[in-house]
């Protein structure tokens, strides 16, 4: 048994000594999309309202944005959509916010103004 564990990590070892260099180098060029403080509380506030197109939500939530304090805002935000606590299904089946979620929601767009 120890035998076939050793031989598990040999063969991960070339993974790793390929995969986190490469991860690291690939987040230098990764691609980072420019936004206003604006644009990003636009966003923000059609999800709330439930108006935002799949498309724009999804492009929002997977691409960076160059600016770090906006990036921090979509990785919260991000969160929201990651985690069951804050979701629910409608009628037509399709998740939304709850109220612990639509209220995280609104926290997140209070900080966006207060930063």
């Amino acid at each position: 048994m120890r035998i076939i564990q050793s031989l598990k990590s040999l063969v991960l070892l070339p993974f790793l000594a390929i995969g986190v260099p490469l991860a690291l180098v690939s987040r230098f060029f990764e691609n980072k999309v420019e936004r206003t403080p604006e644009e990003v509380e636009g966003v923000l506030k059609e999800m709330a309202a439930g108006t935002v197109s799949d498309d724009m939500w999804d492009d929002f939530l997977s691409i960076p944005i160059r600016d770090a304090r906006l990036d921090k805002i979509r990785e919260r935000t991000e969160v929201l959509w990651a985690y069951e606590e804050f979701q629910a299904k409608n009628e037509a089946g399709y998740y939304i916010l709850n109220d612990k979620g639509m209220s995280e929601l609104h926290a997140i767009i209070s900080d966006l103004h207060q930063a």
